[in-house]
């Protein structure tokens, strides 16, 4: 046992090494054991996560090109959820963002069929000639938009958050909610697609700003 916890411990350390050079963890927030960054094509140079200081950050981060980028700003919270983004992705200061999530700044594959036909195809070769996914694949007809979660929001555990969508400020977004369409500041939204439940008083979260 006490072996194995050695093999694991060395594995951590070497992946960290890897992918510490694109990650600017410049507040030195805390990253937890189950923080993971997945650089499809990393380009060399370039930082694909900035984080803000005195945060606790879980969860992966999956940059499937070299365009991909997430910012975190400070005192940020996020659990063991999944960021997958060829764009960008914003999170403000003072978020909570739960177990559970997927936040998804594209569609991955076209709404057509003969202008995804090829992918699987594509994805198969690539893993043929290179050992890992979409390494050609064409982007062409992905629609991308970016991602905001503006300052002191909470996305509760298993929502999903796709393209395009800004969370307002002191939003809260109910346990597996499906956020296809903005949320308005200091509101409660729950369901699928997710909508306005009630309005919250925001006076505390101004006084105490």
């Amino acid at each position: 046992m006490f072996l194995l916890d050695v093999i694991r411990k060395y594995r951590r350390n070497q992946y960290m090494k890897r992918i510490t050079p694109y990650i600017d963890n410049h507040g030195g927030s805390i990253l937890e054991s189950g923080f993971g960054a997945d650089l499809r094509q990393p380009k060399k140079g370039k930082k694909y996560l900035s984080i803000g200081s005195q945060g606790v950050i879980g969860g992966q981060f999956i940059f499937e090109t070299e365009e991909g980028y997430v910012q975190i700003g400070d005192r940020v919270h996020i659990g063991g959820s999944t960021f997958i983004s060829r764009s960008r992705i914003i999170i403000e200061d003072d978020v909570t963002i739960a177990w559970g999530c997927t936040i998804y700044d594209h569609n991955s594959h076209s709404i057509y069929w003969d202008e995804r036909k090829n992918d699987t195809i594509q994805e198969y070769k690539d893993y043929r000639i290179f050992g890992k996914p979409i390494v050609n694949k064409d982007w062409s007809n992905v629609v991308t938009k970016e991602i905001v979660i503006k300052k002191r929001a909470w996305i509760g555990f298993g929502v999903i958050i796709l393209k395009g969508v800004t969370i307002g400020e002191g939003a809260v977004v109910g346990a597996g909610s499906i956020v296809t369409k903005d949320v308005p500041p200091y509101t409660v939204v729950g369901g699928n697609p997710a909508r306005v439940i009630r309005r919250i008083d925001d006076t505390l979260s101004v006084n105490h700003a």
